[in-house]
């Protein structure tokens, strides 16, 4: 009886953790199947467009990652106007504790791995934009990431003097960022990582705009309402939805082997602790989406967003690429820029994709608005377009 018992539990648990199992092949809804028959205007007809990249932190040393070589070429050779071209970092711009100070050990890593970021959007002559995500805040807080800044706007700004504002919202602060870039079109910035984690305590804000959640939440539905007749551009670190592993969806290997999160050595299969582990992280770390800290962010986040209508909110995070639409608001995650992850599809997921990648929105003349994602392809050492959906 205690054998039946505890085949019984065992499997049960064995059901949950291969429910919850994730994958990083290229799953499309059935409704996009025919994605690739689907096409955009011509390009001379765009007004605008924002590249999309995330998580670009994790450069090995001496080396970039593949999405930046990528998007380096794209912006060398695409016929977009510069001018008219946007280009957003969504943080965890360095893996895995932010900047150092100048003379710690591990500072040139950490500068290496901003430079090649830097690098792909020299010679590019639109905007540019960093928002901040968990990683840049590690170790070294809001010291860390005023580093950072300092760093990306004293390199790009050798490029282009009349521009130094790279680094968005700046100094360490939870302030909501508006920047008109075009004239019907407003990309807004926060810091998603400031929101979920409870710094009041630790850091003096009496120098920014807004200095606790609660100004926060109330400067959000204000900014959100005041941009009522502009499309807006929302992007921020932290998905407000997702089916990868911050949303509970583990690989079969975070499963079965949950300690080669720690170590690749070690291999021994675990499941139960690898379900339980899975169980226990997405409700106490705030960087998941089923923690108390996340939710808190969800609900006063997603009301305005909602409220507004002409919203498309892009974000990284997850090491994914990811498009879901949800009460008529598209959502983007962008983040597989240096790493790779694993997913699942849920009612409202379009398309999502383990491998590494970047995704591009175009603003066509004619009202339209077409999402692309480019990625490294599963068939062939190929990296290219794999996914095209219109959102508006």
């Amino acid at each position: 009886m205690r054998n039946l018992f505890l085949h019984i539990i065992f499997g049960s648990i064995l059901i949950l953790g291969i429910s919850s199992c994730a994958t990083s092949g290229l799953k499309v809804s059935k409704s996009d199947i025919d994605w690739s028959e689907q096409s955009p205007p011509s390009i001379n007809k765009i007004y605008h467009s924002i590249y999309l990249i995330g998580d670009v932190g994790g450069a090995a040393e001496n080396e970039s990652t593949i999405p930046l070589i990528e998007l380096k070429k794209q912006l060398e050779v695409d016929d977009r106007v510069d001018e008219s071209t946007d280009v957003v970092f969504l943080g965890d711009n360095i893996y895995p504790v932010g900047m150092p100070p100048v003379g710690h050990q591990d500072r040139p890593l950490a500068e290496h791995r901003l430079n090649v970021q830097l690098e792909s959007v020299r010679a590019f002559e639109g905007n540019v934009t960093f928002v901040p995500g968990n990683h840049d805040w590690y170790e070294y807080g809001r010291e860390g990431l005023k580093r950072q800044e300092v760093y990306i706007e004293q390199y790009l700004s050798q490029y282009d003097e009349g521009f130094t504002d790279y680094f968005r919202p700046s100094d360490g602060c939870g302030n909501i960022d508006v920047m008109k870039i075009a004239d019907d079109i407003e990309l807004v910035s926060i810091d998603s990582h400031w929101f979920l984690t409870d710094k009041e305590e630790e850091y003096d804000f009496s120098n920014c705009e807004i200095k606790n959640r609660v100004e926060f939440v109330a400067a959000f539905k204000d900014t959100m309402a005041a941009l009522q007749n502009s499309k807006v551009m929302l992007t921020m670190h932290h998905p407000l939805y997702t089916v990868g592993k911050h949303g509970g969806y583990y690989s079969k290997k975070t499963f079965w082997l949950p300690f080669t999160q720690v170590n690749s050595k070690l291999i021994l299969p675990q499941p139960i602790v690898g379900l339980m582990q899975g169980i226990m992280r997405s409700r106490i770390s705030p960087q998941d989406v089923n923690s108390a800290e996340y939710g808190s962010y969800k609900k006063y986040v997603i009301p305005p967003i909602e409220a507004h209508g002409n919203t498309i909110v892009a974000a990284g995070h997850e090491h994914t690429l990811q498009y879901h639409e949800v009460n008529d608001v598209d959502y983007i995650v962008s983040g597989s820029g240096s790493k790779q992850g694993a997913t699942r599809m849920k009612d409202y997921t379009k398309f999502a994709y383990g491998n590494y990648g970047y995704g591009l929105v175009d603003y066509y003349k004619d009202g339209s608005i077409w999402l692309s994602f480019f990625a490294q392809k599963e068939e062939a050492n190929d990296f290219g377009l794999v996914y095209r959906t219109k959102l508006k």
